[in-house]
């Protein structure tokens, strides 16, 4: 009546398939993101570029989303020939206090 044999092997060709599916949802977020950091993502760059450069807040945002840095304690712009420099001074997870320029826009 049923041959047991195509049974089975029709058993064991989905198994896997069906055992993927199911462990799907289940897969971490951070293999789904992106490996290209936000800030360094080529449209970002190119907006930046096309608006003359970063405004204060955006220089301390882009350093905010860095994954080393625990928190921002300070951001300062000073010109430099003609050109905004913003200093944004942070701490990192492991306590150290960092100091990066970041060009902005020319004056």
């Amino acid at each position: 009546m049923f041959d047991l044999k195509q049974d089975d092997n029709v058993f064991n060709r989905l198994t896997l398939p069906l055992l993927v599916l199911c462990l799907l949802p289940f897969t971490s977020e951070a293999r789904l993101k992106p490996a290209v950091p936000e800030a360094s993502h080529p449209e970002t760059v190119f907006e930046t570029v096309q608006r003359g450069g970063m405004s204060l807040n955006e220089a301390i945002e882009s350093v905010r989303r860095r994954p080393n840095v625990q928190r921002v304690l300070s951001g300062e712009t000073k010109m430099r020939n003609g050109q905004e420099m913003h200093h944004v001074k942070y701490m990192t997870k492991d306590g150290t206090v960092k100091t990066d320029v970041i060009p902005g826009r020319r004056r």
